[in-house]
């Protein structure tokens, strides 16, 4: 064999492989093998005072680090309560993400984790909430009930919640 006949036989053969290995990469993700869902969970940034506060220049300089932290992350979605201090959390990280911002109300959260992991599997949603409703949330998404109440002087808790589409789930609290 010479050059001319070789070249054209590995390119042929090269391209035959990589449809192969790409054409298994399409059937695991079409049968669930590689579908993890993961749900970034925040509470509010720093508040003012009052019965619906606006957030704080701390607050609005930490909904801006939250963006940041998440801007290479595909987000399929953000959902916030519908209380100033959320929502104002939540949107510079739904507008980076040309996303709109979905409320929810905390009373009907088990039954929104329950919607949530079924019509966001294998993708990543960002939900913001309370003191109280972020761990709760991360309870019922992880059937558990192992995250406490937030102090209402801590507003740095980040919970990465990953749920595989077998096996345990799994929740990283992170600092931002």
């Amino acid at each position: 064999m010479n050059f001319r006949t070789t070249l054209p036989f590995f390119a042929v053969l090269f391209l035959f492989l990589s449809g192969c290995v790409s054409s298994r990469k399409t059937a695991q993700q079409q049968f669930g093998e590689e579908q993890v869902t993961t749900f970034y969970l925040v509470r509010h940034a720093e508040k003012d005072y009052g019965d619906d506060p606006i957030l704080t220049k701390e607050g609005q300089a930490r909904a801006e680090r939250l963006m940041e932290t998440l801007k290479n992350v595909d987000l399929a979605a953000v959902y916030s309560t519908d209380t100033k201090r959320t929502q104002a959390t939540a949107r510079p990280t739904a507008e980076d993400h040309n996303l709109k911002i979905v409320s929810y109300r905390p009373s009907l959260m088990r039954e929104l984790s329950e919607k949530l992991r079924s019509l966001y599997r294998g993708k990543v949603v960002l939900i913001v909430g309370h003191s109280n409703t972020t761990p709760a949330m991360a309870n019922y998404l992880t059937d558990s009930d192992e995250h406490p109440r937030f102090s209402e002087l801590d507003y740095t808790n980040l919970y990465v919640v990953t749920l595989p589409r077998i096996g345990a789930p799994d929740v990283q609290k992170l600092r931002y």
